[in-house]
């Protein structure tokens, strides 16, 4: 798949209500209806169909259901494509069985006791049969897809919060066998509720990492891969006075080194630079608004949305608005620009060129609704 693919949320045929203001950088949000979604909780970017268009696939908690929304390649979507799965959360996409079709890897929610990891296979068409299910730990939130161990098959690594009193959290990674299945686990202890999961290779050694971030501990951990696959938890970083939630990977300063921006819901983002060997400097806060506003993201996603060679950060909340800060191309972010949507925010967003005019759009499922915000950019 040649076309990049970042982090969004999305839906399918239009709706006629009334219009949202938006940032400049973006035309007005156009809607478009889901299955009977009521909590969209994530949405990715992907193509299921070989089209060349990006399509869009929304997990809804309270439905039990996946919504599948194929891209017409204008930035326009079809009638949603829905199929049942127990209170989905969260979801990846990626070639589990080596045909060359996008599989889905989604976690079914068990709310405070264990979640399940289902494995559904897609065909070429945007249709997904169930593969198989494994058990996960305690609130499953998260996960993320590498090829973690070197062996050609793409591996699976989620978040388990832990118990009630977020206690027992860990990071699980399933290595893929290459046929949509996956082995027996491995478990990492995570001592502060791990949220959040991205990986990139962190420390340059061509091996993919694990940043995690720990929501009751105000901090990102940081768990470099020895290229085996095994883990090991190299350090932490507090983010400040904040929930950490979403957490998204990218060269802000053009060192060559990834960094790291993370949602802080009480505040705004977390960008914490790479100093090299998978090491990270003090976090610096960029707030979400001028003055003391909350909440902060819940999710951000990374692109260069005004297509002047620096990566920019988009976040979204679950009850307000999005927010954009412009990279300046050194580490350092613009003050945020807000982007109103009509009936607020979300739990996640993404971004990707939804109209194939090489400059990256982006998609919201608003809280609490049946239908997506698509936004697409004027660059």
């Amino acid at each position: 798949m040649k076309r990049i693919i970042w982090i969004v949320l999305i839906a399918v045929t239009a709706l006629s209500i009334a219009p949202a203001a938006s940032a400049g950088q973006f035309k007005k949000a156009g809607y478009y209806k889901l299955g009977d979604q009521q909590e969209a909780f994530q949405v990715i970017s992907a193509e299921f169909t070989h089209s060349g268009n990006l399509d869009l696939a929304v997990a809804d908690y309270l439905s039990s259901e996946v919504s599948i929304l194929l891209g017409n390649g204008n930035g326009t979507f079809q009638k949603a494509i829905t199929f049942p799965a127990p209170a989905p959360i969260a979801l990846a996409a990626g070639d589990l069985n080596g045909d060359g079709n996008e599989d889905l890897a989604i976690i079914e929610s068990g709310g405070t006791g264990n979640g399940a990891l289902a494995v559904f296979l897609g065909d070429g068409t945007g249709h997904f049969r169930k593969k198989a299910t494994y058990t996960l730990g305690l609130e499953s939130v998260s996960l993320v897809e590498a090829d973690f161990n070197g062996d050609g098959h793409l591996d699976v690594a989620v978040t388990n919060k832990g118990d009630l009193n977020h206690e027992h959290g860990n990071v699980m990674v399933f290595f893929g066998k290459g046929d949509g299945t996956l082995e027996k686990p491995r478990a990492y202890a995570i001592p502060n509720a791990p949220e959040g999961i991205a990986a990139s290779d962190l420390n340059g050694d061509d091996h993919p990492d694990l940043a995690v971030t720990e929501f009751t501990g105000n901090s990102v951990a940081v768990l470099l891969n020895d290229g085996t696959g095994k883990f090991h938890l190299d350090a932490t970083y507090g983010v400040g006075a904040g929930e950490a939630m979403g957490v998204a990977i990218g060269d802000l300063n053009h060192d060559g080194k990834p960094d790291l921006v993370v949602a802080n819901v009480d505040a705004g983002i977390d960008v914490l630079l790479n100093q090299g060997g998978g090491k990270f400097g003090d976090a610096t806060l960029y707030p979400n608004c001028k003055y003391s506003c909350n909440p902060g993201p819940f999710a951000v996603v990374i692109a260069d949305f005004n297509l002047d060679g620096n990566l920019d950060v988009a976040g979204v909340d679950y009850s307000q608005k999005m927010v954009l800060y412009y990279g300046k191309g050194n580490g350092k972010l613009d003050n945020a620009v807000p982007i109103y949507i009509w009936l607020g925010g979300g739990y996640s967003l993404t971004a990707g060129d939804f109209n194939n005019d090489d400059a990256p759009d982006l998609a919201i499922a608003p809280n609490g609704a049946d239908y997506i915000s698509v936004l697409l950019n004027t660059q």
